[in-house]
């Protein structure tokens, strides 16, 4: 059997093996990768709707856009420069971008 879910699940999927057995956990790691495939497949399939029924504009996912990279900037900043933990630096890199969105759409 070809074990696509300890690629794409890494830790996780061990731990999944530990709970359920071999067979159990083998399954639980594909069934939540199909899971999340067909999850992704069918949102763009439906994105139209999506889009125009979700009322989510263009300016909230610019928005959001800009909130994962600049996380993803202060990340690398303080786990490459600064030799911080990653949860650390995850949990900096989030509240900073988020002050800094506040700002902008304060002074905005």
């Amino acid at each position: 059997m070809v074990d696509v879910a300890s690629m794409v699940l890494g830790g996780f999927q061990d731990s999944l093996v530990e709970v359920f057995g071999s067979s159990g956990g083998w399954l639980f790691g594909h069934l939540i990768i199909l899971s999340a495939f067909s999850l992704v497949v069918l949102s763009i399939r439906n994105r139209d709707h999506i889009i125009k029924e979700s009322g989510y504009g263009s300016r909230h996912f610019s928005q959001a856009l800009a909130l994962v990279g600049m996380t993803a900037i202060q990340y690398v900043v303080y786990t490459g420069t600064m030799g911080f933990p990653s949860t650390t630096s995850i949990i900096l890199g989030l509240f900073g971008a988020l002050s800094a969105l506040w700002m902008i759409n304060v002074l905005e």
